[in-house]
C-alpha cells in the first residue's frame, strides 16, 4: 500500500490514541507501520520520508516503537538525514519530565535506549555536533541520559587518530554535562601538551582547560 494513498482521505488526528472510525484508525496504523519500517530501507529517501510521515503524525512523541527505531538509527550514514534524526530524539529527550514532550510510555522507551549507548552511538552524535554547531544542544540531551558517555567519550577524546574537530567536542560535552570520572584524562591529556609544547595535540589545550575548569569549579 502507498502511504500517500492512504492519506488523501485520513485527516491527522488530534492524538494516535484519539477517537475515530476503526476504518480510519486501520488506515492510519498502516501508514505509520510503513513509516517506521522505511527508517530501514538501504534507499535514502524513503528513509527521509519516514521520519516526515512520522513527524507529521506526531508519532514519534505518541508511539514507543518510533523513537526506539529512531535511536537506533544515530549512526545513519547520511550526515544530514541524521542530523535530523539527532534533532527530533534531541527535542524529546529535553522535555522528558516537563508534562509538555512525549508520552511516559515514549520517554521509557527513549530514556533506556539512549542509557545503553556505547562507542559507536556516541561517536556518531558528536560528528553530527561538528557537522552542525545547532545541533549541540540536542546532543547534549541525549548524551545526558547515558551515564556510560563519560567513558566512550574519554577514549574518544584520548584516540589520536580520530579527527581534532570530534575529540574538541568530546572534551567539550564531558564539561558541559559534567562527567567527573574523565577529569583525570582531561588532566593528563593537559599536562602533556604543555609539558610538550609544540605537541600534535597543542590546539586542544583550550578546550581541554575549560572543560577542565568546569569540572572543578566550586
Amino acid at each position: 500500500m502507498d502511504p500517500d494513498d492512504c492519506t488523501k482521505h485520513i485527516e491527522r488526528p488530534e492524538s494516535l490514541n484519539g477517537h475515530g472510525s476503526g476504518g480510519e484508525r486501520l488506515e492510519l496504523i498502516s501508514v505509520i507501520w510503513e513509516a517506521v519500517e522505511s527508517l530501514i530501507s538501504p534507499d535514502l529517501e524513503q528513509r527521509m520520508n519516514g521520519l516526515q510521515r512520522l513527524v507529521e503524525y506526531d508519532a514519534i512523541r505518541q508511539l514507543p516503537l518510533a523513537a526506539y527505531v529512531l535511536t537506533s538509527r544515530i549512526t545513519e550514514p547520511d550526515i544530514e538525514f541524521r542530523n535530523q534524526i539527532v534533532k527530533n530524539l534531541g527535542s524529546l529527550a529535553g522535555l522528558i519530565g516537563s508534562g509538555a514532550g512525549a508520552i511516559q510510555s515514549v520517554e521509557d522507551t527513549l530514556i533506556y535506549q539512549l542509557s545503553q549507548m556505547r562507542m559507536r552511538r556516541i561517536f556518531a552524535l558528536l560528528q553530527v555536533s561538528v557537522y552542525d554547531k545547532t545541533s549541540e544542544g540536542y546532543v547534549a540531551n541525549l548524551l545526558s541520559y547515558c551515564s556510560y558517555a563519560g567513558t566512550h567519550l574519554a577514549q574518544i577524546l584520548s584516540d589520536r587518530s580520530a579527527p581534532a574537530d570530534v575529540r574538541k567536542q568530546a572534551a567539550h560535552y564531558i564539561g558541559e554535562i559534567g562527567y567527573l570520572d574523565a577529569l583525570p584524562v582531561l588532566e593528563r591529556m593537559a599536562s602533556r601538551i604543555e609539558s610538550r609544547g609544540n605537541d600534535d595535540d597543542a590546539r586542544m589545550l583550550p578546550a581541554l582547560q575549560y572543560a577542565v575548569q568546569l569540572l572543578t569549579a566550586p
